[in-house]
C-alpha cells in the first residue's frame, strides 16, 4: 500500500485551478502521450459510474494506486470537465488520515522500527527462551519485523472484527514441520499473530466514519499494475456503492522507438545515463523520469546530476543509515566502545566542531608515529595523554555503562551536544529525521516508555519471561543499544525534500503509471536488475504465499511485465544496460533482448567527445642546494647513490608516508621485534654463560614480553604476527647454535658483546654522519681490542650475500665503519633465518663478513664529501628510474616514473 507523507488536500473545487505539479507540455510535433489516453479511459469510467449513481462528483471518492497520482487525477478530470466539482482523488493512507489521527497501541505493528524492534524482541524471548544466542536473536528480530510487515497489507484488507477468524485456519499452514524449518515456521506464526492482532492507520476506513465523516456516496478504486488488497476489499465492502476500474489496456498499443545503449561497466553506464538525462533536459523535455532499477547506480547518477546543477526529486529515497547524519552518530557510538580503535576516535574527532582541527591533526600524527592503534592504549601513553582533546575521554567513558533505553537516548542526545554534533544534525534534513526516528528530542523517548511498560506488564503476569522485560525496559549494554540504533536507521527511509518543479524525478518503474513525463531514462536493464521473474520477498513458501494471499512469483512477474510494456510505450525513451559486472560478463535483460532494435547499431553516445593531445612527461631534475639535511644516515646516503631525485624528495624536502594505524605486522615489524629481543638478551646476559637451556628460556621470555610491549600480540596487532611467532623456535635455536661457536668462552678466544643499538656520530669533511649500530662486539688481538660491527638481517639469504660481493657498492657496513674512529675493525651482516640446509653456508644463522670494509670506508668518506659538495653547489638531482630501487620507492608517484617511462 503506497504511503503519503503530506497532509491530505481538501476536495478540489474547480480542480482545473490546481497548479501543483503541472504535467509536461507535449513536444512539438509529438503525438498524444499514452498517459493521457490512460487517464481518458479512467475518467470516462468514473464519469459513467457517477452518472449511473445520479450523484454529484463531489460525493465520489477515487482511490488511486499510489499517492503521486492524486494530483494527476485532479488534472485529468479538470481537462475533461472545465466546470463543476471534482471527485476526491485519494490514496488509502491519505483518506484515513483525513478522517482521524492514528496512534498505535503499545504492542501494535507500527511500521516504526524503534517500536517494532522492541516488541519483536519480546515475542522472540517469549517463544524461544534461552535458545538463540545474541547474534541469532538479532537476526530473528529483524526477520520477524520483516515478515510481519509483509503480512500487514493482507491483514489490513480484512475488517478488524473478522481478523481473528481469518487468521485461525492460517496457523495450521504455518505450523512447524521439518526440523530444518523450525525457526522459519516459528517466525511465520509469530508474524501472523502479531499482524492479525494489531490495529492499523487504515482501520478507520472500515468504520461508518468513512461514509459519514467524508460525505462520500460512491467509492471507486483505480487498479494499478498490481492489485491493492485493501482498496479492492473496500470496494467490495461498499457493495453497490463501490466499484473497481481495471488498468486500461490498449488492444494494439503503439510502441515508441527507444534508444538502446549498451554500456561497459557500472561507471560507464552511470556516466551515459547522466548524459542521456542532461541531453533531454537541454532539449526542453522536462521533467525527465529516471527509473531506479539499480539503486546503487541511480545514486551515482543522481550525484552527477546534482553536480551538473539539475534539480532532482527522489521519490524512492534511501536508507537513513546511509546518510551522512547517520554516519556521524554511529561514529560516536563506535568511538565509545571500550575496544575502539584509534581510527574510530579520530573519525569522530574529524567530524566534531567541538575540538580544533589543528589539535586533531596533532593527535593523529603522534598516534601514527607511536604506532598506537587502540584508544585504550592512547589513554595510557605518556606521549599521547597530553595531546588528548579536553573532555573527550570523559565523554566516551560516560557512554560505556549499561542503562535503560530511555536513559540511553538522553545520554546520547547530551553527548551529541557536548561534541558539537547536535546543532549540525538539527539543521540537516536527514539529521532531523534521524532525531525524530530515534526519539532524541526532549521528552520524545516517553513514547517508547509505553511500549517497554506494556512489555514489562506482560512479564509480570507470567506471559513473557522476566528477562524480556530486562532486555527491553531495564538495562542495555552499549553494544545492545548500538544494535538497536542500527536497526532503527536501517528500517527508516530518507526522502530528501525538494523545492519547486524538478528537472528530474527518480521513481520505480511501476510508478510511471498515470504520469506524463516528457522523457524517460531507464538504466539498469541488465539480467540481474531487470529480471522478468522477480524473486518474491521474504522466507515464505509457495504454499504459504497462496494461503496468506501474498503475491506469488507469477503475480509479481505479470505486474513487472505490464510495467515494462507501459514503459516501452512512453515517448523519448532511453534504455541502458551494462555488459560486465566486476569483470564478469553480464547479459541484457531478456525483455531488452526481445526488442526489435536489439543487436542493431547502438544509439549515439550522448556524451561529448574531446580530443586530448598526449604530452611527454620529462624526467624531473630539481636542484636545491639551499635545502640540505643537517646530518646523513646510511640509508640517506644510499638514497643519494640509488637515485638523486629520491634523495631530494625524501631527505631534502623531508616527504614521508604517514604510518598506518591499522597496518598488519609485516617483515619490518618482525625485524624490529627480533632486534629488540636480541638487544635485551645480550644486555642482561653480558659475559655470563648460563648454558643453552637457560639461554633458550630467557629468549622465550623476552620474545613474549617484547611482542606484548610492541602491541604485536593477538589482542593488539590481531593475528598478523602469528606467522612470525610460529618461526620463532627455528630462529631461536639457529641463533643459539651460531652463538655457541662465535662468542668467547673461558676456554676459547672470540668476540665479546659490548653494546647494542649504539648511537654514534662522526664527520666526513664538513658533513655530519650519524647512525645506530645494531651491535658492537670487541675482539682481543695483539694490537689491542678490535671493534666488530654486526648488523642483523632477516631478509632472504641471497640478498645478504649479494651485499658483500662488491665492497664499494656496500654502503651500510662502510658507513657504520666510518662512524668509528678505530683504524682497525671488522664488520659483518648476521643473517638470521628459519631455513636449514646441509652445508654450513645454509645454516639458519650465518655471519656474512665484509673483508674489505676498511678500504670501502675510505672510499665512502671521499665519495660522500664529493657528492654532497655537488648537491650544495646546486647540481641537478635527476630521477634515474633504474633497477629494483624503483619498485618500492616512496617517491615514485612524485617523480611520475610510470608516465615518462611509458613515453
Amino acid at each position: 500500500m503506497p504511503s503519503n507523507r503530506t497532509p491530505p488536500p481538501a476536495p478540489a473545487r474547480l480542480a482545473q485551478g490546481d497548479q501543483r505539479d503541472p504535467g509536461p507540455q507535449e513536444p512539438a510535433g509529438a503525438g498524444e502521450h499514452p498517459t493521457r489516453r490512460q487517464w481518458r479511459v479512467w475518467i470516462d469510467g468514473i464519469d459513467a459510474l457517477i452518472r449511473k449513481a445520479a450523484i454529484d462528483p463531489s460525493q465520489t471518492l477515487v482511490l488511486v494506486p499510489y499517492a503521486q497520482l492524486m494530483d494527476a487525477g485532479r488534472r485529468a478530470w479538470a481537462e475533461a470537465h472545465l466546470n463543476g466539482f471534482s471527485p476526491r482523488f485519494e490514496s488509502t493512507r491519505n483518506w484515513a488520515a483525513s478522517l482521524q489521527p492514528y496512534a498505535p497501541g503499545p504492542t501494535d505493528l507500527s511500521m516504526d522500527m524503534a517500536r517494532d524492534s522492541l516488541v519483536a524482541a519480546a515475542f522472540i524471548d517469549r517463544v524461544a527462551q534461552g535458545r538463540p544466542d545474541a547474534s541469532m536473536r538479532a537476526v530473528m528480530v529483524a526477520r520477524l519485523v520483516e515478515a510481519a510487515r509483509q503480512l500487514a497489507p493482507m491483514v489490513a484488507s480484512v475488517p478488524p472484527d473478522q481478523r481473528e477468524a481469518w487468521a485461525e485456519p492460517l496457523r495450521e499452514v504455518l505450523a512447524p514441520g521439518l526440523q530444518s524449518l523450525h525457526w522459519e515456521s516459528m517466525l511465520g506464526s509469530l508474524a501472523l499473530a502479531w499482524a492479525s492482532t494489531s490495529t492499523y492507520a487504515t482501520d478507520v476506513l472500515w468504520s461508518p466514519l468513512a461514509r459519514t465523516g467524508s460525505g462520500v456516496h460512491t467509492l471507486i478504486v483505480l487498479q494499478g499494475f498490481q492489485q491493492d488488497p485493501l482498496a479492492s476489499a473496500l470496494a467490495r465492502h461498499w457493495g453497490n456503492q463501490g466499484a473497481e476500474l481495471p488498468l486500461p489496456h490498449e488492444a494494439h498499443p503503439a510502441m515508441a522507438s527507444a534508444d538502446l545503449h549498451a554500456c561497459g561497466d557500472a561507471a560507464d553506464e552511470a556516466q551515459r545515463a547522466t548524459a542521456c538525462v542532461i541531453a533531454r533536459v537541454n532539449a526542453a523535455q522536462v521533467p525527465v523520469a529516471l527509473v531506479a532499477n539499480d539503486r546503487l547506480l541511480t545514486r551515482r547518477v543522481s550525484a552527477m546530476l546534482h553536480g551538473a546543477g539539475l534539480s532532482v526529486r527522489d521519490e524512492t529515497g534511501w536508507k537513513l543509515s546511509t546518510t551522512h547524519a547517520a554516519a556521524q552518530l554511529m561514529s560516536l557510538l563506535r568511538a565509545a566502545d571500550a575496544r575502539a580503535r584509534m581510527d574510530d576516535v579520530l573519525d569522530l574527532l574529524k567530524q566534531c566542531p567541538a575540538w580544533p582541527e589543528a589539535q586533531v591533526q596533532a593527535l593523529e600524527q603522534l598516534a601514527r608515529e607511536a604506532g598506537v592503534s587502540l584508544w585504550r592504549t592512547a589513554l595510557l601513553s605518556p606521549r599521547l595523554v597530553p595531546a588528548l582533546p579536553e573532555g573527550l575521554p570523559a565523554l566516551l567513558e560516560g557512554l560505556q555503562p549499561a542503562r535503560p533505553l530511555v536513559a540511553w537516548l538522553e545520554s546520547l542526545a547530551l553527548a551529541l551536544a557536548q561534541c558539537g554534533l547536535w546543532d549540525r544534525l538539527a539543521s540537516d534534513p536527514a539529521g532531523q529525521q534521524m532525531i525524530q526516528a530515534l526519539r532524541l528530542d526532549e521528552g520524545a523517548a516517553q513514547e517508547l516508555v509505553s511500549v517497554t511498560d506494556a512489555l514489562a506488564a506482560t512479564a509480570s503476569d507470567g506471559t513473557t519471561p522476566a528477562r524480556t522485560a530486562a532486555r527491553s525496559g531495564a538495562r542495555l549494554s552499549l553494544s545492545g543499544f548500538t544494535a538497536w540504533v542500527r536497526d532503527v536507521l536501517e528500517g527508516a527511509s530518507f526522502m530528501p525534500r525538494g523545492e519547486g518543479e524538478p528537472d528530474v524525478v527518480i521513481l520505480p518503474m511501476a510508478q510511471l503509471l498515470g504520469r506524463a513525463f516528457a522523457a524517460t531514462v531507464v538504466p539498469g536493464c541488465d539480467e540481474m536488475h531487470l529480471n522478468p521473474s522477480p524473486e518474491p520477498p521474504g522466507q515464505w513458501t509457495a504454499t504459504q504465499r497462496e494461503a496468506l494471499g501474498l503475491p506469488t512469483r507469477d503475480v509479481l512477474a505479470l505486474a513487472a511485465a505490464q510495467a515494462w510494456q507501459a514503459t516501452l510505450a512512453l515517448p523519448q525513451l532511453d534504455v541502458l544496460w551494462r555488459t560486465q559486472e566486476r569483470g564478469e560478463t553480464l547479459q541484457a535483460s531478456p525483455w531488452v533482448q526481445a526488442l526489435p532494435g536489439f543487436g542493431a547499431d547502438a544509439s549515439a553516445d550522448p556524451r561529448s567527445q574531446r580530443t586530448l593531445q598526449p604530452q611527454v612527461q620529462q624526467r624531473p631534475q630539481p636542484a636545491a642546494g639551499d635545502v640540505l639535511p643537517e646530518s646523513l644516515s646510511a640509508s640517506a646516503y644510499q638514497d643519494l647513490r640509488d637515485c638523486p631525485y629520491r634523495f631530494f624528495a625524501l631527505r631534502q624536502l623531508r616527504l614521508v608516508d604517514a604510518p598506518e594505524l591499522e597496518a598488519e605486522p609485516d617483515q619490518r615489524d618482525m625485524g624490529n621485534w627480533l632486534h629488540a629481543v636480541l638487544r635485551a638478551f645480550h644486555e642482561q646476559r653480558g659475559d655470563r654463560r648460563p648454558g643453552r637451556e637457560a639461554d633458550r628460556a630467557e629468549l622465550n621470555r623476552l620474545a613474549d614480553a617484547t611482542a606484548e610491549s610492541m602491541g604485536l600480540n593477538a589482542g593488539e596487532g590481531g593475528a598478523g604476527f602469528l606467522p612470525y611467532q610460529a618461526v620463532w623456535p627455528a630462529l631461536r635455536d639457529g641463533y643459539l647454535d651460531w652463538l655457541a661457536g662465535f662468542e668467547a668462552t673461558p676456554d676459547r678466544a672470540g668476540p665479546r658483546f659490548e653494546k647494542a643499538e649504539a648511537a654514534l656520530t662522526a664527520q666526513a669533511g664538513p658533513w655530519k654522519l650519524y647512525g645506530k649500530l645494531d651491535r658492537v662486539d670487541v675482539q682481543d688481538s695483539p694490537e689491542g681490542a678490535i671493534p666488530f660491527v654486526i648488523d642483523y638481517k632477516t631478509e632472504g639469504r641471497p640478498g645478504t650475500l649479494e651485499r658483500v660481493k662488491e665492497p664499494l657498492e656496500d654502503t651500510q657496513l662502510a658507513f657504520y665503519a666510518a662512524l668509528l674512529p678505530d683504524e682497525n675493525l671488522r664488520a659483518a651482516y648476521l643473517s638470521i633465518t628459519d631455513k636449514r640446509g646441509d652445508t654450513a653456508r645454509d645454516a639458519p644463522t650465518l655471519l656474512v663478513e665484509q673483508p674489505e670494509v676498511l678500504m670501502a670506508r675510505e672510499h665512502l668518506r671521499e665519495g660522500l664529501a664529493h657528492d654532497m659538495a655537488r648537491v650544495a653547489a646546486g647540481q641537478p638531482m635527476p630521477a634515474l628510474g633504474e633497477g629494483r630501487v624503483c619498485d618500492f620507492c616512496a617517491a615514485r608517484g612524485l617523480c611520475r616514473k610510470d608516465f615518462w617511462s611509458a613515453a
